[in-house]
């Protein structure tokens, strides 16, 4: 059987939609709005240090959970001879699209650049690859009031990771703990010849024209292999 090289994916694409973690401000907001609005009707005067000390409380509580999610790890990527998976694994019977599977036949090219927590991944699709547009705006405004009014239900809709940008379609994904001369080695062992995998020297170059091959370097120490 083909190795499967696995890897670490940062953030809270690979399990909430977009924009998802962006509504944490507002619920934490209309909370604060209601403690203080409750403690206006319950006490007369109102202590000006109990209402700072409920709201300081609540921001807090707020900022860590949205630094929780945006640093938060999942082995969401995975990648073999016959092409990348990019999502969760899952055995639910509805999976809606937790994980997608791309064959390198549907793969232009490949670059990344090198960022603070590992790499920033770009999978550039080819003109025959099978794409999911993303909603339109509209939709998109009437998910997150979805999410907003309930976040347990639109909330498990499908994960931003694998939703592809457009214009052109690729896949843009966040890998932990590798650095791209190590993650090019990898790749170069299981793509197709004719699949180019570019090393951007800055992350806004992935937005424009790709960038010449850069030497490899020693094997990987990132990812981990299963047979």
């Amino acid at each position: 059987m083909d190795e499967i090289y696995t890897f670490l994916v940062r953030g809270p694409g690979s399990r909430f939609p977009r924009g998802y973690v962006w509504l944490i401000p507002i619920w934490f907001a209309i909370m604060g709005g209601l403690v203080a609005l409750g403690i206006r009707v319950l006490t007369n005067p109102v202590p000006l240090w109990l209402i700072g000390t409920e709201i300081g409380s609540m921001m807090i509580a707020g900022v860590t959970l949205i630094a929780v999610l945006l640093t938060i790890r999942r082995h969401a990527f995975r990648v073999n001879a016959t092409g990348v998976w990019i999502g969760i694994s899952t055995t639910r019977r509805r999976p809606k699209l937790r994980q997608v599977y791309v064959p390198w036949a549907d793969i232009s090219q490949v670059r990344m650049a090198s960022r603070r927590y590992g790499v920033l991944l770009e999978i550039s699709l080819g003109p025959a690859a099978r794409i999911v547009t993303r909603p339109g705006l509209a939709k998109q405004a009437l998910l997150m009031i979805g999410m907003l009014l309930m976040p347990f239900g639109f909330g498990r809709g499908r994960p931003a990771l694998t939703a592809p940008r457009c214009d052109p379609p690729r896949y843009l994904i966040k890998l932990c703990d590798i650095q791209p001369a190590q993650l090019r080695e990898v790749l170069g062992g299981v793509k197709p010849p004719d699949v180019p995998v570019r090393i951007a020297t800055k992350a806004a170059a992935l937005r424009y024209a790709p960038l010449p091959l850069q030497q490899a370097r020693p094997r990987p120490s990132g990812a981990t292999i299963q047979s």
